[in-house]
């Protein structure tokens, strides 16, 4: 799976920390606490009934917080979308819990002894249920690595020449040329990248041709280090903003007391580069971290290879590159060795190169404003996981085509998206009975789905280089998923049976995929 995708601010002040404490909280009165409560969300004023009395329970404390791993660790490792499915059985589970158990809005606090008992049962279910939850039936082929090949190339970044007096044109102190340490090394492994590419657009040494891996992101967390001691690469589960993936933050050796590599590592030598194309970040990602880091030996040297997460979390601007950066380990000392464009970002369909488009604009503004603000029924931990997730599931569908058409192939998800999409239709058509505004979105929408796709298929193709065929069943794709994030207010739970999509492959879909408004 991609390290996932959508580049936007983050507002740091949202992220919510894994864990909170008695100390937490706030307005105490509302949130009955025990010394020792340790969950999954913040405890504060203004949660939910369920949220409350999870936070005054050291037991149902500790259920919630098995659970948030496990669905955590399933989202971080699911493709988009199994994420979707996971994201709605999940939305489903949460708002049928205050009823089921007797906590809506205006409940008693503290819970009585039958609504504690309820929620430790409908925890342990749902603790087995994601525990025990379907894994796609993968489809033979390596699909997902050679559509990754189209998004993500491993070029060594190296000055090229310059014409005399140019340097005094631009400004700047350059040298002639940029000359770089250890080359043979570093077009070594620029050559033997492809290679060594993962289904993730990462390069995994255990792949990479005459490379040996003792510690990293694609191997144990420590390892034996060839020059003594021991090597340790810091893995970590990341938060939403990382998308709850297996992420890489820094690299020690045993006795030193500071860390020879930490998240400020590749952002230094970026900006130790002149003219570095506008990156001056100092850190590696958004989220403070790297997609993977690897150390291993190749060619007689002790290399550690740290690579910015692909996509969502890469600082690069729009239309730049992530990179990723080689250090040599020698004597107890990294130095910075080959620098790497890792990623070759395509240009967001809302900024920069596309433009606006006449059908598909207003298509998505008009998606986002049938799906409107997030449900208040929900706490606002699980809103941000339900609406970041879209959001990086859209940036992904529009933006990396190729992937999206490889997961859908790969998981087998075809007759499931058919069958969700017929139960999307459905709903769309139920919501524009509610009112004269719903029905003239309704016919808005539907008279701009075809010159929508129209558009997204010619941007594919004249953009992307795509086949025909190829952007044909990616602009499918992409308005399946985006019909369906429309729904996911009124109709919360679509799609989230926990069900091996495999068995939906012969399913006989009832509408078209581009259906015209009846």
């Amino acid at each position: 799976m991609i390290k996932s995708t959508l580049i936007f601010a983050v507002v740091v002040t949202l992220l919510l920390p894994a864990s909170s404490n008695a100390g937490d909280v706030s307005a105490a009165q509302f949130v009955p606490t025990s010394p020792n409560v340790i969950t999954s969300f913040t405890c504060k004023n203004g949660n939910t009934p369920v949220q409350n009395t999870v936070c005054g329970n050291q037991q149902l404390a500790a259920l919630d917080l098995q659970l948030a791993m496990i669905y955590r660790a399933h989202l971080g490792a699911a493709d988009v979308f199994e994420r979707d499915q996971l994201l709605a059985a999940q939305r489903a589970w949460l708002l049928g819990l205050p009823v089921r158990c007797g906590l809506n809005a205006g409940s008693t606090i503290p819970a009585s002894a039958d609504a504690i008992s309820c929620l430790s049962d409908s925890y342990r279910a749902r603790i087995a249920e994601v525990t025990n939850w379907p894994k796609p039936e993968a489809a033979p082929g390596d699909l997902q690595k050679t559509a990754m090949v189209h998004y993500v190339d491993y070029n060594l970044f190296v000055y090229k020449e310059l014409d005399p007096g140019q340097s005094e044109l631009l400004g700047i102190g350059l040298p002639k040329f940029f000359p770089i340490r250890l080359p043979n090394i570093c077009s070594a492994l620029a050559d033997r990248a492809g290679e060594a590419l993962s289904d993730d657009g990462a390069i995994d040494p255990t792949k990479l041709d005459g490379a040996k891996e003792l510690a990293g992101s694609h191997g144990p967390a420590s390892g034996v280090n060839p020059q003594g001691g021991r090597i340790f690469v810091d893995i970590y589960r990341a938060g939403l903003y990382g998308g709850y993936q297996m992420r890489a933050r820094s690299v020690a050796l045993s006795g030193k007391a500071a860390l020879l590599l930490g998240q400020t590592s590749v952002g230094d030598y970026v900006r130790s580069w002149a003219n570095n194309g506008g990156r001056f970040v100092s850190f590696a990602s958004q989220t403070g971290d790297y997609g993977d880091i690897d150390v291993f030996t190749f060619r007689g040297q002790l290399l550690a290879l740290m690579t910015d997460a692909i996509g969502y979390n890469s600082p690069a601007p729009p239309g730049e590159a992530a990179v990723a950066a080689v250090f040599t380990i020698s004597q107890g000392a990294a130095t910075p060795t080959c620098l790497f464009e890792a990623y070759l970002m395509p240009p967001p369909l809302w900024m920069g190169t596309f433009g606006a488009q006449p059908a598909l604009t207003p298509f998505l503004t008009l998606i986002d404003s049938i799906r409107g603000g997030p449900s208040d029924a929900l706490a606002p931990s699980d809103r941000q996981d339900t609406y970041y997730f879209l959001d990086d599931t859209r940036w992904t569908m529009l933006n990396m085509p190729l992937l999206t058409l490889a997961q859908a192939k790969t998981g087998n998800w075809t007759g499931w998206l058919r069958r969700r999409h017929d139960q999307v239709l459905d709903r769309l058509y139920d919501w524009s009975q509610k009112s004269a505004q719903n029905q003239a979105m309704f016919n808005t929408l539907f008279l701009l789905l075809r010159p929508a796709a129209k558009e997204l298929q010619a941007i594919y193709v004249q953009q992307q280089g795509l086949t025909a065929n190829q952007a044909e069943q990616a602009t499918a794709l992409a308005m399946m998923e985006l019909l369906y994030q429309a729904t996911v207010n009124f109709a919360p739970g679509l799609g989230g049976d926990p069900a091996d999509p495999s068995a939906f492959r012969h399913y006989h879909p009832r509408y078209a995929i581009l259906a015209s408004p009846q």
